[in-house]
C-alpha cells in the first residue's frame, strides 16, 4: 500500500488539547463555579486573534525578521509574547469579565455541554493529524525555501480534513459558543465575534499561501472539499494528491 502525504500521526497536540479541557472542567467542578474553563477558552482564542491579526497581514516582514533567527525565535515571539501576554491581560481582568454573565439555564447548559464535547472531540481528531509546527503557525512562517528543514511541509488530507477543509476553525467556533452556553459568560461571545471578524481575512490569505505552496494538489482539494460545511462522503486522498494506491 502506497503511503500518501499526511499519513503521519502527531499525538502531542491532541493529547494536550484534550487534557486542558478535562483539567479545567475538573477544577471548576471542585470549586463549584465556572472560572478556569471560561478563562482558558477566552485566553486561548483571544491570543489566537491577536496573533492572526499581527501575523497574516505582515507575513513577509515576519519571515524576513525570522529568517536569520530560526523557529525558536518565532515560538518565543508567538507563545512567549503574544499568547502569554494576552492571557495575562485577560487573567488580570478576569474579576471583571467573569462577573459579566447571565443566570444558569439547565437546558442551555446541556446544549452547550454537548456542543463543547463534540467540538473538543473533533478538534482532538484534527490535531492528531497535524503537529506543533502547523498548530503554532511555524509552517507558514518558515516555507520550504527558508532553510528550516525541520518544519513539516505537507497537505494533510486525513481524518476530518477529508470532510471539510477547516475542521479546526469550525470546532473553534463550537468550543467558544459551547463554553459560553455552559458557563453563561458574555465575554466569550465577544471573543467569538472577534474571531469570526478576523477569520475572513485569515482564510483569504491562508488559501492564497497554500495555493502557491502546494499547487495543483491544493487546487484539487479546493474543488473536492468544502470550506466550512462538512460533506457527507469523505474525499479520497489519492484524488487530491493525483495518485492511487497500488494495493
Amino acid at each position: 500500500m502506497t503511503k500518501l502525504p499526511g499519513d503521519e500521526r502527531h499525538p502531542g497536540p491532541a493529547l494536550a488539547w484534550a487534557a486542558a479541557f478535562v483539567g479545567c472542567v475538573v477544577v471548576d467542578a471542585l470549586i463549584g463555579r465556572w472560572v478556569l474553563l471560561p478563562l482558558f477558552v477566552a485566553a486561548f482564542y483571544a491570543g489566537m486573534v491577536v496573533i492572526d491579526l499581527l501575523a497574516y497581514p505582515l507575513l513577509d516582514r515576519w519571515r524576513a525578521w525570522l529568517r536569520p533567527r530560526g523557529v525558536r525565535a518565532w515560538y518565543l515571539a508567538e507563545v512567549g509574547g503574544l499568547w502569554i501576554g494576552t492571557s495575562l491581560i485577560l487573567a488580570l481582568a478576569a474579576p471583571w469579565w467573569l462577573r459579566w454573565g447571565w443566570g444558569s439555564v439547565p437546558a442551555v447548559q446541556v446544549v452547550g455541554g454537548a456542543l463543547l464535547a463534540l467540538s473538543v472531540g473533533i478538534g482532538v481528531w484534527a490535531l492528531w493529524k497535524m503537529g506543533w509546527a502547523r498548530v503554532l503557525f511555524a509552517a507558514a512562517m518558515f516555507p520550504p525555501d527558508s532553510g528550516e528543514g525541520r518544519i513539516p511541509q505537507m497537505l494533510v488530507v486525513r481524518g476530518p480534513y477529508r470532510y471539510v477543509r477547516n475542521p479546526l476553525y469550525v470546532t473553534d467556533m463550537g468550543v467558544m459558543l459551547g463554553t459560553a452556553l455552559v458557563s453563561g459568560k458574555w465575554f466569550l461571545l465577544v471573543v467569538l465575534a472577534a474571531y469570526l471578524s478576523q477569520l475572513g481575512m485569515q482564510i483569504f490569505l491562508e488559501e492564497r499561501e497554500l495555493k502557491e505552496r502546494f499547487g495543483e494538489p491544493y487546487a484539487r482539494y479546493l474543488r473536492l472539499v468544502p470550506r466550512f460545511v462538512p460533506k457527507a462522503r469523505p474525499v479520497d486522498p489519492a484524488d487530491v494528491h493525483g495518485r492511487r494506491d497500488g494495493s
